[in-house]
């Protein structure tokens, strides 16, 4: 993949985060809104809307949860058997679509197979959460948009009520995952509420994406109306408010962001190029503390912050950054190779190859683990002279 556009934004399509106290109250910025024309009302789905299936999906999918050879099985597990059946040769494709959709065309990304799950556990009362999950992601360049998909995983619950006289209290719950990799790295647990705002989120920036900014920010505000202090909403306001020259709204509404997310970093991220064009050097100071401070819990998030201060030629940020994101997935090849590689620049043959090392014990793949051990080969004949460095 070639990466030839300044990188100037971020937008992060799905995230998540925790509550575990009782947050702060969020009184949201009062902003103009004038720059965004309305959109027509059909344009902004209601949430009931993600999650209608025609009467002859719900048919189908009854009829095979009532089976009467399958009564014996909590209905948690024959909802899975259901899907297990429907999407074994479901095509996986980055586009949102409502439950109805994803029935009918077999497709979809994994916020559309939550989506349908959704609705079919709604249909015999199965308590649904979901979690958030953090594997390699897609990664993609869009004009002067980096964009980071992630993930979300679905859990179905038993209808069964926990035992008492048992140590584990939870309900047990059956996990559905388009990939459930063994790497992946779990995020927080979420409610309905936090996942419509993610859904408006995702359609918000595939307007972006289609520079339909006027319907962009208003899924944004459908979002935060069901998540007030939903930080990749928050994110995505700010970045158009920056789009549309107002700075002072932009710089407002991540100062929110940062005072009602528990992870900060595509935040602060984002505000400190705001806080560079209007000179801000207080805010600058701070927004630099806290991202070295900072131990957000999505690696990606670092990934995008080390790959904008290479590209601004800042290759110590850069290696701090890609030391955050080995932290929380060592796994990554492409951020172990890309700090290796600023190692070396500096000269630091001994750092360069304890993380093409540590790289080397997270590769289970033929072909990596042989380019670990051919670049290994050549840090060793480069310190000992055998090689000239490029």
């Amino acid at each position: 993949m070639k990466f030839t556009l300044p990188l100037l934004l971020l937008v992060s399509l799905l995230q998540a985060c925790s509550q575990t106290s009782a947050p702060p109250p969020a009184i949201a910025p009062q902003t103009p809104q004038h720059y965004f024309a309305k959109v027509d009302a059909d344009a902004i789905p209601q949430v009931a809307a993600f999650y209608q299936l025609s009467e002859a999906q719900q048919q189908q999918f009854l009829q095979f949860y009532h089976q009467t050879k399958l009564q014996q099985l909590p209905g948690n597990k024959r909802l899975e058997m259901f899907l297990h059946q429907q999407l074994s040769n479901f095509h996986y494709e980055g586009k949102n679509y409502s439950a109805s959709q994803t029935m009918q065309l077999m497709s979809g990304n994994c916020m559309s197979l939550a989506v349908l799950t959704t609705a079919l556990a709604k249909l015999v009362n199965i308590e649904v959460g979901y979690r958030a999950t953090y594997g390699e992601p897609m990664l993609n360049f869009s004009g002067d948009l980096f964009i980071s998909s992630d993930h979300v995983r679905t859990y179905l619950f038993s209808q069964d009520e926990p035992d008492p006289d048992r140590l584990i209290t939870q309900k047990a719950a059956v996990a559905i995952d388009y990939f459930p990799d063994r790497l992946d790295r779990l995020g927080a647990m979420f409610d309905h509420r936090r996942f419509a705002a993610m859904m408006y989120n995702n359609l918000a920036a595939d307007a972006l994406l289609a520079d339909d900014q006027n319907k962009a920010f208003w899924l944004t505000q459908a979002a935060l109306q069901q998540d007030p202090t939903y930080s990749a909403s928050i994110n995505l306001l700010g970045i158009l408010y920056r789009r549309a020259g107002d700075l002072a709204s932009a710089q407002q509404w991540y100062e929110f962001g940062l005072k009602h997310s528990i992870n900060p970093a595509a935040i602060a991220g984002n505000y400190l190029q705001v806080a560079q064009e209007l000179n801000d050097n207080a805010a600058i100071h701070r927004l630099e503390a806290l991202l070295q401070q900072s131990n957000d819990d999505n690696p990606y998030n670092w990934f995008y912050l080390a790959y904008q201060a290479e590209q601004q030629q800042q290759q110590d940020k850069a290696i701090l950054y890609y030391q955050k994101l080995l932290e929380q997935a060592p796994y990554l090849h492409r951020a172990n190779l890309a700090l290796a590689r600023l190692y070396l620049q500096q000269n630091n043959n001994t750092a360069a190859r304890t993380v093409l090392r540590q790289a080397l014990r997270y590769s289970y793949e033929q072909g990596q683990v042989a380019m670990y051990k051919a670049k290994l080969q050549a840090v060793n004949e480069r310190q000992s002279g055998q090689a000239q460095p490029e």
